[in-house]
């Protein structure tokens, strides 16, 4: 007598995660374009440091670290703009002791004296323009915009810009320069569609002095 035998074949799953940024997310847009400076009757590309903002957008994801540097006496960059609850860091990169502080109403602080080689930090909690200085080098400054949306952009040394991953919609949008009129208007986002943004700033006249932390002109040391 004959035994049957029966064979089992066994089939392998291979089970795949999906991130937040793969098949499970809802699928987005970029807004490009380019942002134009004028200037008694002249005009010519941004050349970088103008700002680019999209209101009213669902905000996703944390906000993410930022660094401002000294460094030969200057603050780099001298522009930024982070959202709302980002941690700034602000790494002495020079040779001389720095005292960065600001007196802005979104964000007070004073850092206090400290080396080179080491790193303060201050959480930004607050939106609007925070204008930081150092208490010794009156010639360092640098300004930051606080927004409560995490798609922004700030243009390139040609004037362009370009913000990606934004959810579909019709939003407000911002054009702001450190110095000078922002410039506001309105954007449609298509899924995976690539919506373009022209405008034109008039350049504004820079701040020439600041004082000290308590208010005082600065002194002649360096």
């Amino acid at each position: 007598m004959k035994r049957k035998h029966a064979f089992l074949g066994f089939t392998t799953l291979a089970l795949i995660t999906l991130g937040p940024d793969d098949a499970w997310s809802e699928p987005s847009g970029t807004v490009t374009g380019t942002v134009t400076l004028t200037k008694g009757g002249a005009a010519r590309p941004s050349s970088g440091g103008v700002v680019i903002y999209i209101e009213s957008a669902p905000v996703t994801g944390a906000a993410r670290r930022h660094a401002i540097h000294q460094k030969e006496l200057q603050f780099d960059p001298p522009v930024n703009v982070v959202m709302k609850g980002t941690t700034v860091d602000f790494p002495n990169d020079d040779r001389v002791f720095h005292n960065v502080f600001s007196v802005s109403q979104p964000a007070r602080f004073d850092l206090g004296l400290y080396k080179a080689g080491e790193s303060k930090s201050v959480v930004f909690n607050r939106t609007g323009v925070v204008d930081i200085y150092c208490n010794i080098h009156p010639d360092m400054a640098s300004k930051v915009k606080v927004v409560d949306t995490p798609y922004f952009a700030m243009t390139r040394a040609d004037g362009t810009f370009e913000i990606g991953g934004v959810p579909p919609g019709t939003y407000p949008i911002v054009a702001w320069q450190a110095f000078g009129e922002e410039w506001r208007g309105q954007v449609i986002v298509t899924a995976g569609g690539r919506a373009t943004v022209t405008t034109k700033l008039e350049e504004g006249q820079r701040q020439q002095r600041h004082v000290r932390k308590d208010g005082t002109p600065y002194g002649r040391y360096q």
